[in-house]
């Protein structure tokens, strides 16, 4: 293949019809691609199988693919194409200005859509580049997807059995010994217990981007899951206060790991509310199709120049000593869950987060 993937030397066209396939060839030869030389290298054949024959011995840059063969027509011709080569970049023609099959070719595997009558030189090179350059970009998600299904699996298997081993001799330790021993093996459960929690929604997260398959969404009532939360967060510190103020009922689109993404957003509450008693409001409200979830402190607030990347990855305020993780695992959930989430000044001089997501 060509060192300089934009500029393609090697192309492959399939094409029944002489004509058509002798016109590709002119624009291809007089196109902005020939950067004053002679333009591709172009190899043309008739049958779908002889395509393949030609893919089998030799590599290519790109492939223009008449949809509409002897032995195959249509969006069934792309199938049996991408079947077989899925590395190569492949460009659609057909003689039909079809705007929903063409964003059918796209979903099916094509990097572009061509209608035969519309194609001049420009056209022509514009798509060659565009196509090599998406197919690149295809393989290299293609590599971060692969890479994050392996630490996923290093998640899954060693680093959360080993720290359940961890905490179980920690248990032990903390039944059997006393004083400082007793206190050490305690903060040790503790640790291992905030550190399963950690990776258990680093694996969620992970699961959830490596999942080609649309995410399993289904109505959630958001109320008690923020009693729930509120209620369990309050028993973090006998100076936190937690006020809510929700409907009855309030469903949304979302999945069983709502309850962490609130969660969260109270803890991360908690944490960045200041010295002294913290107070916190959680207010629920539904309109126009939405629920919204306000959760307000009395902390210090964040500074503008901070709110941007508040929800990037390890992304920490300047009091903090965590990973990062909980406002960013916020994020990614709630655009999962085809919401949106914010960040303001609370009228109390603290912060106020809001997530608003479909309603159910």
């Amino acid at each position: 293949m060509s060192e300089n993937i934009s500029q393609p030397r090697d192309v492959l066209v399939v094409e029944d019809n002489p004509g058509d396939a002798k016109l590709l060839r002119h624009h291809l030869q007089q196109s902005s691609l020939t950067g004053g030389g002679s333009g591709p290298d172009i190899n043309h054949v008739e049958r779908l199988e002889a395509g393949f024959d030609a893919l089998a011995d030799d590599s290519y840059d790109v492939v223009f693919l008449d949809l509409g063969l002897p032995e195959s027509s249509g969006i069934a011709t792309l199938e049996r194409f991408v079947d077989r080569h899925t590395t190569v970049p492949v460009v659609v023609l057909t003689g039909l200005d079809n705007h929903e099959r063409a964003i059918e070719a796209i979903q099916r595997g094509a990097q572009d859509y061509l209608v035969k009558d519309e194609i001049d030189g420009d056209t022509l090179a514009r798509s060659l580049r565009y196509a090599i350059e998406r197919k690149k970009s295809e393989r290299e998600l293609r590599r971060q997807k692969e890479q994050m299904e392996f630490f996923n699996s290093i998640l899954r298997h060693d680093m959360l059995n080993g720290m359940e081993v961890i905490k179980m001799r920690a248990e032990l330790l903390e039944r059997r010994g006393e004083g400082d021993i007793a206190g050490d093996a305690e903060t040790i459960v503790e640790w291992s217990d905030n550190i399963i929690d950690l990776t258990r929604k680093v694996k969620s997260v992970l699961d959830t981007l490596t999942d080609e398959s649309d995410p399993e969404l289904q109505q959630v009532d958001l109320v008690p899951i923020v009693e729930s939360e509120a209620e369990r967060v309050r028993g973090m510190d006998d100076d936190v206060t937690i006020t809510t103020d929700a409907p009855d009922e309030a469903s949304v689109v979302a999945d069983d790991l709502l309850a962490e993404v609130v969660g969260n957003l109270l803890t991360n509450a908690v944490e960045h509310g200041g010295d002294g008693p913290v107070e916190i409001e959680v207010d629920v409200a539904e309109t126009n199709g939405e629920v919204r979830l306000e959760v307000r402190d009395d902390g210090p607030g964040i500074p503008d120049q901070t709110k941007q990347r508040v929800f990037d990855r390890g992304a920490t305020g300047d009091q903090s000593g965590g990973t990062g993780f909980g406002l960013y695992f916020v994020h990614s959930m709630v655009s999962v869950y085809g919401g949106e989430v914010s960040l303001g000044d609370s009228d109390r001089g603290g912060t106020v987060v809001t997530v608003e997501l479909p309603s159910a």
